[in-house]
Protein backbone atom coordinates (compact mmCIF):
# COMPACT_ATOMS: atom_id res chain seq x y z
CA UNK A 1 0.00 0.00 0.00
CA UNK A 2 1.50 3.34 -1.09
CA UNK A 3 1.40 6.36 1.17
CA UNK A 4 0.33 9.57 -0.49
CA UNK A 5 1.89 12.89 0.48
CA UNK A 6 -0.49 15.58 1.57
CA UNK A 7 -0.30 18.64 -0.64
CA UNK A 8 -0.42 21.87 1.33
CA UNK A 9 -2.20 24.93 0.05
CA UNK A 10 -0.31 28.28 0.26
CA UNK A 11 -1.91 29.28 3.58
CA UNK A 12 -0.99 25.96 5.21
CA UNK A 13 2.54 26.22 3.83
CA UNK A 14 2.96 29.68 5.34
CA UNK A 15 1.59 28.45 8.66
CA UNK A 16 4.11 25.57 8.73
CA UNK A 17 6.96 27.96 7.89
CA UNK A 18 5.83 30.45 10.55
CA UNK A 19 5.58 27.70 13.18
CA UNK A 20 9.05 26.42 12.28
CA UNK A 21 10.50 29.91 12.63
CA UNK A 22 8.70 30.41 15.95
CA UNK A 23 10.02 27.08 17.21
CA UNK A 24 13.56 28.02 16.22
CA UNK A 25 13.15 31.48 17.73
CA UNK A 26 12.00 30.04 21.04
CA UNK A 27 14.88 27.57 21.19
CA UNK A 28 17.40 30.23 20.22
CA UNK A 29 16.18 32.59 22.93
CA UNK A 30 17.65 30.27 25.51
CA UNK A 31 21.07 31.35 24.26
CA UNK A 32 20.78 34.41 26.49
CA UNK A 33 23.25 32.46 28.62
CA UNK A 34 25.98 33.00 26.03
CA UNK A 35 25.46 36.77 25.98
CA UNK A 36 25.75 36.86 29.77
CA UNK A 37 28.78 34.58 29.91
CA UNK A 38 30.76 36.40 27.24
CA UNK A 39 29.51 39.79 28.39
CA UNK A 40 30.81 39.34 31.92
CA UNK A 41 34.09 37.88 30.68
CA UNK A 42 34.69 40.83 28.33
CA UNK A 43 33.83 43.38 31.03
CA UNK A 44 36.11 41.63 33.53
CA UNK A 45 39.00 41.15 31.08
CA UNK A 46 38.73 44.75 29.87
CA UNK A 47 38.80 46.05 33.44
CA UNK A 48 41.72 43.85 34.49
CA UNK A 49 43.68 44.71 31.33
CA UNK A 50 43.08 48.44 31.90
CA UNK A 51 44.08 48.22 35.59
CA UNK A 52 47.23 46.22 34.85
CA UNK A 53 48.23 48.54 32.02
CA UNK A 54 47.33 51.98 33.32
CA UNK A 55 47.58 51.64 37.11
CA UNK A 56 50.22 48.95 37.59
CA UNK A 57 51.94 49.47 34.23
CA UNK A 58 52.49 45.73 34.00
CA UNK A 59 54.21 44.75 30.73
CA UNK A 60 52.04 41.66 30.23
CA UNK A 61 48.71 43.36 30.92
CA UNK A 62 47.06 41.77 27.88
CA UNK A 63 47.35 38.34 29.51
CA UNK A 64 44.02 39.24 31.14
CA UNK A 65 42.39 38.13 27.88
CA UNK A 66 43.42 34.52 28.53
CA UNK A 67 40.33 34.54 30.74
CA UNK A 68 38.29 34.29 27.55
CA UNK A 69 40.07 31.12 26.46
CA UNK A 70 40.57 29.48 29.85
CA UNK A 71 37.08 30.14 31.23
CA UNK A 72 34.86 31.18 28.32
CA UNK A 73 35.55 28.44 25.82
CA UNK A 74 35.16 25.43 28.16
CA UNK A 75 32.08 26.84 29.91
CA UNK A 76 30.45 27.71 26.58
CA UNK A 77 31.16 24.32 25.03
CA UNK A 78 30.01 22.39 28.12
CA UNK A 79 26.83 24.48 28.35
CA UNK A 80 25.93 23.85 24.69
CA UNK A 81 26.78 20.14 24.98
CA UNK A 82 24.52 19.77 28.03
CA UNK A 83 21.76 21.76 26.37
CA UNK A 84 21.91 19.52 23.30
CA UNK A 85 21.57 16.47 25.56
CA UNK A 86 18.58 18.02 27.39
CA UNK A 87 16.90 19.04 24.15
CA UNK A 88 17.62 16.32 21.63
CA UNK A 89 16.26 16.67 18.16
CA UNK A 90 17.18 17.76 14.72
CA UNK A 91 18.48 21.25 14.27
CA UNK A 92 16.55 23.41 11.87
CA UNK A 93 17.80 25.88 9.29
CA UNK A 94 17.27 28.94 11.52
CA UNK A 95 19.47 27.42 14.23
CA UNK A 96 22.09 26.57 11.61
CA UNK A 97 22.12 30.16 10.32
CA UNK A 98 22.39 31.49 13.85
CA UNK A 99 25.34 29.21 14.54
CA UNK A 100 27.02 30.19 11.29
CA UNK A 101 26.74 33.90 12.11
CA UNK A 102 28.66 33.33 15.34
CA UNK A 103 31.13 30.96 13.67
CA UNK A 104 31.87 33.68 11.09
CA UNK A 105 32.24 36.16 13.95
CA UNK A 106 34.74 33.85 15.70
CA UNK A 107 36.87 33.43 12.57
CA UNK A 108 36.76 37.19 11.91
CA UNK A 109 37.67 37.94 15.53
CA UNK A 110 40.69 35.64 15.35
CA UNK A 111 41.85 37.32 12.13
CA UNK A 112 41.38 40.84 13.53
CA UNK A 113 43.49 40.00 16.57
CA UNK A 114 46.12 38.26 14.44
CA UNK A 115 46.34 41.28 12.11
CA UNK A 116 46.35 44.04 14.73
CA UNK A 117 48.59 42.50 17.42
CA UNK A 118 51.83 42.43 15.36
CA UNK A 119 51.20 46.07 14.35
CA UNK A 120 50.70 47.04 18.03
CA UNK A 121 47.31 48.42 17.06
CA UNK A 122 44.23 48.26 19.30
CA UNK A 123 41.84 45.59 18.03
CA UNK A 124 38.96 46.98 20.11
CA UNK A 125 37.28 49.22 17.48
CA UNK A 126 37.34 46.39 14.94
CA UNK A 127 36.07 43.88 17.49
CA UNK A 128 33.21 46.20 18.43
CA UNK A 129 32.22 46.52 14.76
CA UNK A 130 32.20 42.72 14.37
CA UNK A 131 30.34 42.15 17.64
CA UNK A 132 27.82 44.80 16.62
CA UNK A 133 27.21 43.05 13.32
CA UNK A 134 26.77 39.56 14.84
CA UNK A 135 24.59 40.92 17.65
CA UNK A 136 22.39 42.87 15.22
CA UNK A 137 21.87 39.78 13.05
CA UNK A 138 21.11 37.72 16.17
CA UNK A 139 18.58 40.28 17.38
CA UNK A 140 16.95 40.26 13.96
CA UNK A 141 16.78 36.46 13.80
CA UNK A 142 15.38 36.27 17.31
CA UNK A 143 13.05 39.21 16.77
CA UNK A 144 14.45 40.67 19.97
CA UNK A 145 15.00 44.45 19.62
CA UNK A 146 17.17 44.87 22.77
CA UNK A 147 19.93 42.93 20.96
CA UNK A 148 19.59 45.24 17.97
CA UNK A 149 19.88 48.27 20.28
CA UNK A 150 22.86 46.56 21.88
CA UNK A 151 24.48 46.30 18.46
CA UNK A 152 24.02 50.05 18.01
CA UNK A 153 25.81 50.53 21.36
CA UNK A 154 28.70 48.39 20.07
CA UNK A 155 28.93 50.43 16.87
CA UNK A 156 28.77 53.68 18.84
CA UNK A 157 31.61 52.38 21.01
CA UNK A 158 33.68 51.66 17.90
CA UNK A 159 33.02 55.21 16.72
CA UNK A 160 33.99 56.63 20.12
CA UNK A 161 37.33 54.83 19.87
CA UNK A 162 38.24 57.15 16.98
CA UNK A 163 38.63 60.01 19.46
CA UNK A 164 40.38 58.03 22.21
CA UNK A 165 43.70 56.34 22.88
CA UNK A 166 44.17 52.56 22.99
CA UNK A 167 44.03 52.41 26.80
CA UNK A 168 40.63 54.11 26.84
CA UNK A 169 39.42 51.64 24.21
CA UNK A 170 39.26 49.05 26.99
CA UNK A 171 36.86 51.20 29.03
CA UNK A 172 34.73 51.85 25.95
CA UNK A 173 34.66 48.12 25.24
CA UNK A 174 33.53 47.36 28.80
CA UNK A 175 30.76 50.00 28.65
CA UNK A 176 29.60 48.90 25.19
CA UNK A 177 29.52 45.28 26.38
CA UNK A 178 27.33 46.18 29.36
CA UNK A 179 24.90 47.95 27.01
CA UNK A 180 25.20 45.51 24.12
CA UNK A 181 25.47 42.10 25.81
CA UNK A 182 24.64 42.21 29.49
CA UNK A 183 21.46 44.30 29.50
CA UNK A 184 19.96 42.44 26.49
CA UNK A 185 21.21 39.13 27.95
CA UNK A 186 19.41 39.71 31.23
CA UNK A 187 16.25 40.85 29.41
CA UNK A 188 16.42 37.74 27.23
CA UNK A 189 16.93 35.53 30.26
CA UNK A 190 13.99 37.12 32.08
CA UNK A 191 11.74 36.69 29.03
CA UNK A 192 12.61 32.99 28.77
CA UNK A 193 11.96 32.47 32.49
CA UNK A 194 8.58 34.19 32.23
CA UNK A 195 7.58 31.85 29.41
CA UNK A 196 8.47 28.80 31.52
CA UNK A 197 6.51 29.97 34.58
Amino acid sequence: MEQQEKVLNPEESLRVIRESIDLAKNKLRENGFQFLLWGWLVVLASGVDYYLDVVLQHPKHSMAWLLMVVVGMPVSVIYEWRRDKREPGARNIIQDWYGRVWLAFGVSLFLVIALTAPAHQSPVPFILVLVGFATFVSGTMLRFPPLQYGAVAMWAGAGACLALGPQEHLLVQAAATVLGYLIPGYLLNAKVRQRHV
